[in-house]
Formats: structure tokens, sequence, C-alpha cells
């Protein structure tokens, strides 16, 4: 009995000991080809720099589990930027600290996930330059 149970045991054990490690991710939204903008730096006025964080777990990865829900945003343009329940809690933190932006360059994201036993916790944060269209 005890041989089956140390049969068990170990595997198990083993799994733990190797399921916990830290990725580290960042991107940077692109643009298509086809967008242009008309704009010369003397048509705008900088605001200053915006970021935002959120931190999330999930259950298996996939099914999130606590944080915010309801706090959406969007920059428009699609980009490298994944739709889901963190990357909308931050990007919300972050445009909400200049509200009077007209839109935000370049977007960038940097995440930090702690993988733990049946799941993970992300941390979030988003970093961009607000800018002003001036008014004649």
């Amino acid at each position: 009995m005890k041989k089956i149970k140390a049969i068990i045991l170990l595997p198990l054990a083993v799994v733990l000991l190797f399921s916990s490690c830290t990725v580290y991710t960042k991107t940077i939204a692109g643009t298509s080809v086809e967008t242009q903008i008309q704009f010369r730096m003397e048509d705008l006025e900088y605001i200053g720099d915006v970021s935002g964080t959120a931190t999330q777990s999930f259950l298996f990865g996939a099914l999130p589990i606590g944080g915010r829900r309801f706090h959406v945003a969007n920059v428009g343009g699609g980009g490298l930027i994944p739709n889901n329940r963190m990357i909308n809690n931050a990007l919300y933190d972050a445009l909400m600290q200049r509200e009077d932006a007209d839109f935000v360059l370049p977007l960038s994201t940097s995440s930090v996930r702690d993988q733990m036993f049946l799941g993970n916790r992300t941390t979030l944060t988003v970093r961009a330059k607000a800018f002003r269209i001036k008014s004649k």
C-alpha cells in the first residue's frame, strides 16, 4: 500500500515542482499599410504620458477569476493588441488619466505572468503618449 501511495505522490510532486515559472512579454501595436494620417507635429499638442496597470488571475490559463469587469477601452485600428478583460482594464485606466486626449501613440504593453498550479496571475502594463489636435 505504501508503494502505491509513493508511486502516485511522486509524479504529483514533480509536476508541482516544475509547474511554476514567470513569463515576461511586451508588444507594440503597429498600423496597417493603408492607414495615412496627414498631421504634422505643429498640428498636435502633446499632453503627456499615460499608463495603466491591471492584474488578473486565470484558472487553467483561460478562465478569468476576479478582477474588474465592464471597464472597456478601445484605441481602434486593430493591431497586435488582443481584446480581453485585462487589456480593457489597463487601457481604460490609462485613457482616463487624460480624458481630453484625441488619440494616443504609440501603444505598448508589457506583462508579467506568474504560473501557478492550475492557473496563473498576470499583471499587464499599458503605456502610451497622449496627443490633442490643436484647434485653429
